[in-house]
């Protein structure tokens, strides 16, 4: 038996979402087509949705605020540095990375399950909601982890 082309599964693209210079949106969606990188360098306010049954992942350096609402299963932080923050506080997910938080930046990770992974430098700091199980993290400098207070 033999398949043809069009019957074999082809590993999806990721599909990458870069923001470089000074740049500002409202209205930005992240939907289920796969796995996604957003890249935003430079001066940012930028905010939007996310509903995705795959990962987003994010690399973010200089100044500014970046906020996504939603549902997303997994959520990849490869890099945040600058003086930022990167709220994620109403973003819902399965489990958390974050492989480096540097600088002044302030990362808010909305209702997961597990952050399997938190490496913080300098000043940066990383709120969560809920009670996640935190599995890996290191901190240095003046950085630190902290639950987010319930508004009541």
């Amino acid at each position: 038996m033999t398949q043809t082309l069009s019957h074999m599964k082809m590993p999806k693209q990721l599909r990458k979402i870069e923001y470089e210079g000074d740049h500002k949106n409202d209205s930005l969606l992240i939907g289920n087509f796969g796995d996604v990188e957003f890249t935003a360098k430079g001066t940012f306010e930028l905010s939007g949705m996310i509903y995705s049954k795959k990962s987003v992942a994010f690399n973010i350096v200089g100044n500014g605020r970046i906020k996504f609402h939603g549902v997303c299963s997994k959520i990849i932080i490869h890099i945040v540095k600058g003086n930022c923050t990167l709220d994620f506080s109403e973003l819902a997910s399965t489990e958390v990375c974050c492989v480096s938080l540097r600088d002044n930046s302030t990362t808010m990770i909305g209702p997961t399950k597990l952050i399997s992974r938190a490496n913080l430098q300098d000043e940066a700091i990383l709120k969560y909601k809920g009670t996640p199980r935190l599995q890996s993290y290191t901190l240095s400098g003046s950085s630190r982890i902290e639950a987010m207070e319930a508004v009541a």
